[in-house]
């Protein structure tokens, strides 16, 4: 995996993949978006673009490792439903692939739908993808988003990765990308836009719970004239008493919220 959501100008457009898995070996790399039923005309014309020059990713540092004039490229669209059914892509050259749970012996079924084939051939031969019943589903937990509008989840893992923090580093300072690190398994992967807006989230997530009385445990000061903070010299109980107060709030406000609110 190379890179999640990187936002990459080509050509004067500009697109934003999920996913960018990159076979190094082959110079050859695989653009994917997730989606549910609708898709964009002019999203289609942009991928259409990235296709026809690959080396823009190379260029634009969302892959690497790869000379831009060796890398092919393929996109993707995938979903649960088939996207076939309701759009026409035969004017662009792309496949589109479906997740099915649980079709006959198999927990899970990926396969190609419509007509169209990855122009990497050994990518054809891949399909159909079938994790057997009793088989784990190869995943990594996605637990929060830039683009979520709730960010009770987002405050729940930052109070856990400050604790844990505190007690890793104990009086040296943390910044809020190892904080972020810390809370979301997938930060390293994230694009540099990705990463950007969720710092603003952790910066203005440490200055309110800071008023709210974490001060009194994290001091801010600056390392590398970049904010970072560190546990105060009271006691570690203390940190962890407040922060388990807050977290029993927030999961408290996320049992009240009805199934339609999400």
């Amino acid at each position: 995996m190379d890179i999640i959501e990187p936002g990459i100008p080509i050509k004067g457009d500009y697109i934003q993949p999920d996913l960018i898995l990159t076979a190094h070996r082959r110079k050859h790399s695989l653009l994917l978006d997730f989606k549910s039923y609708h898709l964009k005309n002019h999203q289609n014309e942009r991928y259409d673009t990235a296709v026809q020059n690959p080396d823009q990713l190379v260029l634009r540092g969302a892959v690497q490792g790869v000379s831009p004039d060796e890398l092919s490229v393929d996109f993707s669209y995938s979903s649960f439903g088939d996207l076939t059914e309701i759009h026409d892509l035969s004017e662009f050259n792309f496949t589109t692939v479906q997740f099915e749970a649980h079709v006959g012996d198999a927990n899970l079924r990926i396969e190609i739908v419509g007509s169209e084939e990855f122009g990497e051939p050994d990518l054809d031969d891949a399909f159909p993808i079938e994790v057997p019943h009793g088989k784990d589903i190869p995943t990594d937990y996605y637990p929060f988003d830039a683009e979520d509008e709730d960010h009770t989840q987002f405050c729940i893992y930052m109070l856990n990765a400050a604790i844990q923090l505190a007690g890793e580093y104990g009086s040296d300072p943390f910044n809020v990308d190892e904080l972020l690190a810390e809370s979301h398994k997938l930060w390293g992967s994230m694009s540099e836009v990705k990463k950007k807006e969720l710092r603003t989230w952790g910066e203005k997530f440490l200055d309110k719970y800071n008023k709210k009385g974490l001060d009194e445990h994290l001091r801010k000061v600056q390392k590398d004239d970049k904010p970072a903070w560190f546990h105060k010299s009271s006691s570690f109980q203390a940190l962890r008493n407040k922060a388990d107060e807050f977290i029993s709030d927030l999961e408290a406000d996320l049992r009240q919220k009805k199934l339609g609110e999400f």
